[in-house]
């Protein structure tokens, strides 16, 4: 708990493509508490494979355990970053080198910062046409 509330005042003074890449870096260690904590409690995710926005840092957990336990490789390769005030626009691939599953999956994700916290999440991908997830 201690850790969690000294990483969330680490990250107030962060600038907010800082807060964006210290999220990027949780996300390949796996470290979901890590990633949960960037999020502002009250933060809303939109992917283009949800049936709705997600709020919460409970979303924000559910969908990183999620994403772990069906790909548990997962590495989060970034092209690109782009800062303009509180928004940070990232060119990325979610890159899996499982045998028989191997796959790179380009994703551009625009979030938006205030106050060392992400509090909005929007990615956009190709979801090949599969039904959302609720």
């Amino acid at each position: 708990m201690l850790a969690t509330l000294v990483g969330a005042m680490a990250a107030a003074a962060m600038t907010p493509q800082a807060v964006v890449e210290a999220k990027f870096a949780a996300v390949n260690r796996h470290d979901v508490a890590a990633i949960v904590a960037l999020y502002a409690p009250d933060a809303v995710i939109t992917a283009s494979d949800f049936c709705a926005p997600r709020k919460g840092r409970t979303e924000v957990e559910r969908i990183y355990r999620g994403i772990f336990a069906a790909v548990p490789d997962a590495q989060a390769r970034i092209d690109e970053y782009i800062s303009q005030d509180d928004r940070v626009a990232v060119r990325f691939s979610v890159v899996s080198r499982l045998p028989g599953r191997a796959f790179e999956l380009p994703i551009q994700d625009v979030f938006t910062v205030r106050d060392g916290l992400i509090v909005r999440d929007a990615g956009i991908f190709d979801n090949g046409g599969r039904a959302c997830t609720p």
